[in-house]
C-alpha cells in the first residue's frame, strides 16, 4: 500500500510540473489579449498623431508657396519641424522620452509621415515577446503652386459715398492685398478696376474709337465707355476695321471725364507690386452713375492675354489660376446695347449676364458681391453671375465686407488634402 502511495505521489510531482509548464502559454496567451490591446491603443493614438502632423506640414507648404528652390528648401525645413514636434508632442506620454522620431518625407507633391513605436509587453513576455511594434503612416497632397491672377473690379460709383461704404471696400481690399503679398508674393497678381459711368485706363489707342490721326500704338488714358454688341460681351480683341469693336471714349476735356483723374480712378493693370496698388486704392474717390457691364468687360480684358492689356498669362498656363471680383452696391444706371439691338440698362443687365456666363466658360472663377443691395432684380442678378453658388454674398452692415474679402482668400488659397 506505501509503494502505491509513493507511487501517486511521485505522479501528482509529475502533474503538477505539467501543470506549471502548462500555464506559462496560457497566461501568455491570454493576457496577450491585454497586450495587442494596448498595441492597437498606441496605433490609434500613433495614426491620430501622424494625420496631424501630416496637415500641420501640408499647411506650412501651402501657407508659403514658391517655386524658387532655396525658398523652397528653407520652407521645406519649417514643415519638418512642425511635423515632428506635432508627432513627438502627441505621443509623449508613450514612454519614449520626449515622444518617437516620426520619419518624414516630401515625394512628388506629398507629405509623407511615419512612425514605430515599441510598445512593451506585460504578458507576452512569458513566452518570449518583450515588446510588439505600432506603426502608422500618414499622406497629405499638396497642390502645386498656382499662380493667381485676381481682378477686383470695385464700384466707385456716387452711391458709395453712402456711410463712406467704399472706405470699407478699400479697406477690405487693401487686406487682402496684404495677405496675398504675405503669403504668395510670386506666386499672385492682382488688378484693380475701378468702375461707376465709365472706366479710366490707358489704352493703345487703335482700341479706342474716334482718334483719327494719332499713333495706334500710343497708350492713351480716357473714359471708356460701352462698346457694341456682341463686342461688349467677350474678350474678343478691338479690331482696327469694326468701330463696334473698339470703345468709344467720353470727351475727355468735359468736367464728367475730368473728374476720374482728379479721384484717381485709374485702372491698375495685373501686377505684383503690392504697395503701388494699396497705395493707389487708398486715394480713389467715387463719382457719377453705375456701370457694372463695363467694369465687369474691362476686368475680364485684364485676365486676358493680348490687347487690350498684355500682362495676364494663357489660359493655357497649367499653374495659372484667374479670378475676378465684382463688387457694386447698386442697380445698373447706365444704358448698354443688348442682343436685341436696343439701348437699356434692362439689355445692359442681359449683357453682363452674357459676360459672366462666357467669363464661366472660359475658366474665370467669378465671386459677385451685392453690397448694401435691397434689389431683388440686382441680387438676382449678382448671383447669376457668380461662379458657384458659394461665390456669391450679400454683406450688410459695417464690418461685413471685410468678412467676405477675407472668405474669398480663403476660398482662392490650395489645400492640403489627407490622402492616405
Amino acid at each position: 500500500m506505501k509503494r502505491w502511495r509513493n507511487i501517486w505521489s511521485d505522479q501528482g510531482g509529475n502533474t503538477a510540473v505539467m501543470f506549471g509548464l502548462a500555464i506559462v502559454p496560457i497566461v501568455g496567451l491570454s493576457g496577450g489579449a491585454v497586450d495587442f490591446s494596448q498595441r492597437a491603443h498606441v496605433r490609434v493614438e500613433m495614426q491620430s498623431a501622424a494625420d496631424t502632423a501630416a496637415l500641420a506640414a501640408g499647411r506650412i507648404l501651402q501657407s508659403r508657396p514658391t517655386t524658387d528652390a532655396a525658398k523652397l528648401a528653407l520652407v521645406k525645413e519649417d514643415a519638418r519641424e512642425a511635423a515632428e514636434n506635432v508627432f513627438r508632442a502627441a505621443l509623449a506620454n508613450t514612454g519614449d522620452g520626449d515622444g518617437p522620431m516620426p520619419t518624414i518625407e516630401f515625394v512628388d507633391g506629398v507629405v509623407r509621415v511615419s512612425g514605430d513605436v515599441t510598445v512593451p509587453t506585460s504578458f507576452l513576455g512569458v513566452i518570449g515577446i518583450s515588446s510588439l511594434q505600432a506603426k502608422a503612416l500618414a499622406e497629405v497632397a499638396v497642390p502645386d503652386p498656382t499662380f493667381l491672377e485676381v481682378a477686383m473690379v470695385l464700384d466707385f460709383s456716387g452711391s458709395m459715398q453712402d456711410a463712406d461704404k467704399y472706405v470699407r471696400m478699400a479697406s477690405a481690399a487693401t487686406d487682402f492685398i496684404e495677405r496675398m503679398e504675405a503669403s504668395r508674393p510670386d506666386l499672385a497678381k492682382i488688378a484693380v478696376v475701378p468702375f461707376s459711368e465709365f472706366v479710366y485706363a490707358a489704352l493703345p489707342t487703335g482700341n479706342i474709337r474716334d482718334t483719327a490721326g494719332a499713333d495706334a500704338n500710343v497708350p492713351l488714358t480716357t473714359c471708356l465707355m460701352n462698346r457694341g454688341y456682341p463686342y461688349s460681351a467677350t474678350e474678343e480683341q478691338p479690331l482696327a476695321n469694326v468701330a463696334g469693336s473698339r470703345w468709344p471714349q467720353s470727351d475727355p476735356n468735359q468736367a464728367a471725364c475730368l473728374q476720374y483723374a482728379t479721384n484717381s480712378l485709374r485702372v491698375l493693370d495685373l501686377t505684383s507690386d503690392f504697395d503701388s496698388l494699396t497705395a493707389s486704392l487708398s486715394a480713389m474717390r467715387p463719382t457719377r452713375l453705375t456701370n457694372i457691364t463695363l467694369g465687369a468687360e474691362i476686368g475680364w480684358h485684364v485676365l486676358s492675354p493680348g490687347e487690350p492689356f498684355d500682362s495676364a498669362r494663357p489660359y493655357s498656363d497649367p499653374v495659372a489660376r484667374k479670378i475676378l471680383i465684382l463688387l457694386t452696391d447698386g442697380m445698373q444706371t447706365v444704358a448698354a446695347e443688348g442682343p436685341d439691338g436696343s439701348t437699356s440698362t434692362q439689355a445692359a443687365d442681359e449683357v453682363t449676364a452674357e459676360l459672366c456666363d462666357s467669363m464661366d466658360s472660359a475658366g474665370v472663377d467669378v465671386f459677385t458681391i451685392a453690397y448694401d443691395v435691397t434689389d431683388e432684380g440686382v441680387r438676382s442678378l449678382l448671383a447669376g453671375c457668380a461662379s458657384s453658388a458659394g461665390n456669391y454674398y450679400e454683406p450688410i452692415g459695417a464690418n461685413s465686407v471685410a468678412t467676405v474679402f477675407e472668405d474669398i482668400f480663403a476660398q482662392i488659397t490650395e489645400s492640403a488634402w489627407l490622402s492616405r
